[in-house]
């Protein structure tokens, strides 16, 4: 029940269509993808009205709750209240709840207190177990969320896709340097060897994390 860490967001407003096709490059997660879709399209259609025209109301900030297990190395970042709400101002916030540290009464006011304002939108993110504990504790808090994304695990398919899509982006500083996919090895090929090798309980645990650390004892075994 915790605030592991807090990140805000600059960016270049993208374009809808740079949105849309950031969405589709997303590897598994069909569900998120369908909901994300589902809010770009009002966004869209709210747009093509305004262009005709139409009188459309101005889109509040969405407010959303990402669920789904924990990864590994996280950075951890404390951050007061009132400066995390000052750099978000008009932007993102993104907040990291796991169950350590509880978050101060303070942080709270200030997260709630930056949603009726209207100007940020804030998203929580977090194991099953620790969101729900956070929620319980905080239905103030809970209610103003309208959007709730369940992240599921990501299938071994899943995982020989992300491989196959990091092999081809590699830079000098990740994982992959030093490796390269065979030409015999396909997605369906990629994803039995996952399935061979790991068992299913920690590719629940792991995730796309699973790869590194597969990719670290290759390592070990090259040298």
């Amino acid at each position: 029940m915790s605030v592991s860490n807090c990140e805000t967001f600059y960016e270049d407003v993208p374009t809808l269509g740079e949105v849309k096709r950031e969405i589709s490059s997303i590897v598994g997660l069909r569900e998120i993808k369908k909901q994300l879709e589902s809010i770009l399209q009002k966004i869209i259609d709210a747009e093509k009205d305004a262009a005709d025209g139409f009188r459309v109301v101005p889109p509040k900030p969405f407010h959303m709750v990402f669920v789904g297990r924990n990864g590994t190395g996280k950075a951890q970042e404390n951050l007061s209240g009132k400066r995390i709400m000052r750099d978000a101002n008009g932007g993102l916030l993104l907040v990291k709840i796991d169950e350590e540290d509880p978050i101060s009464s303070d942080t709270m006011e200030e997260l709630i207190a930056a949603m009726d304002k209207g100007k940020s939108s804030i998203m929580l993110a977090g194991n099953h177990w620790a969101l729900n504990q956070y929620m319980k504790c905080n239905l103030n808090l809970y209610r103003r969320f309208s959007t709730r994304l369940p992240f599921d695990d990501l299938t071994c398919e899943d995982l020989a896709m992300i491989l196959e899509k990091k092999a081809s982006i590699k830079g000098e500083s990740d994982m992959l340097c030093g490796f390269e996919l065979d030409s015999s090895c396909s997605t369906d090929s990629i994803a039995r060897t996952i399935a061979e090798l790991t068992p299913q309980n920690l590719r629940s645990l792991l995730n796309a994390h699973l790869l590194d650390q597969m990719l670290i004892e290759a390592k070990k075994v090259a040298r």
